[in-house]
């Protein structure tokens, strides 16, 4: 991601701007002016070896997948495209920032048009192709991981002293409601905002000897002053509700397929740009 979004901004900042856009300010301080032609020399010495070096990958990417003659799915490039537009409070703040860097929703279609084909070179040359049973093998053994885990709804009071953990400590045994105890006494904001609750937390994201305490409890019941991070938290089990096993469905099967595809990609990409630099000429102007 974040190396498409390099290419984005560098391509959008050098080759493709004339000198109205170069000359165009874009920020003032104090008055003095910023140019996008400062923005495109900075960018030049700083990633133009790396993004040349890109685009060079990328056009012999291209043409593997033109001798290869692989097509892509223009649903989902769409689907694609909409997601990128989706992250923007409206359309026409979308199509704002794309002209602020010299961009149309075209050339975007066109990035992901270009992204598909390379990637559906990648499969055609590594022959990757994973069925239905690669992903059944695969659900087998790793079926801890689809399911869902133990959950926990914890209550949390959090102070920076030991002396105001210990007092908070005797107030819950006097009866004090362990809710309203943090709201009044916890020095993290959000923790006094919602009373300490933390709602429902998986085993496995806390501490593992924070854990052991919470395991240890039954509902209603609070831990005693635990030291963690700069302070002293006590927590109160709520509820929990117990561990649940992934169902294999044709949802699931169909997202381990597509996540086995990745990660052979990722793994077959660099090997196939590898073979075609070796066999291209490529001739770098200074």
């Amino acid at each position: 991601m974040k190396k498409t979004a390099l290419l984005i901004s560098f391509m959008a900042f050098s080759g493709g701007l004339g000198y109205a856009q170069e000359a165009r300010v874009v920020a003032t301080v104090n008055g003095e002016k910023i140019t996008a032609s400062e923005i495109t020399k900075k960018l030049w010495w700083q990633h133009s070896a790396q993004v040349l070096s890109d685009l060079v990958d990328e056009r012999l990417l291209l043409a593997e997948a033109a001798r290869l003659k692989v097509s892509y799915n223009p649903q989902e490039a769409g689907q694609r495209f909409d997601a990128i537009a989706a992250g923007y409070r409206d359309r026409k703040e979308f199509e704002k920032n794309l002209r602020s860097v010299g961009w149309t929703e075209k050339d975007v279609k066109g990035l992901i048009k270009n992204q598909l084909l390379i990637k559906a070179a990648v499969l055609e040359a590594g022959k990757i192709n994973f069925t239905d049973a690669d992903a059944t093998a695969f659900f087998n053994q790793n079926k801890d991981k689809f399911g869902k885990p133990e959950t926990f709804k914890l209550r949390q009071i959090f102070v920076t002293g030991k002396t105001e953990a210990e007092n908070a400590y005797q107030a819950l045994a006097a009866g004090a409601d362990f809710g309203k105890l943090s709201a009044l006494q916890s020095t993290d904001e959000n923790l006094k905002k919602n009373e300490g609750d933390l709602g429902y937390i998986a085993k496995g994201r806390l501490l593992p000897e924070i854990e052991k305490e919470i395991f240890a409890l039954k509902a209603g019941e609070y831990t005693k002053p635990l030291a963690a991070g700069n302070g002293y938290s006590l927590f109160k089990l709520e509820a929990s509700k117990p561990a649940e096993p992934a169902v294999f469905d044709e949802k699931l099967k169909a997202d381990i397929k597509t996540g086995l595809i990745n990660q052979a990609v990722t793994r077959k990409l660099p090997e196939l740009v590898s073979e075609l630099r070796a066999k291209a000429k490529i001739e770098i102007i200074k």
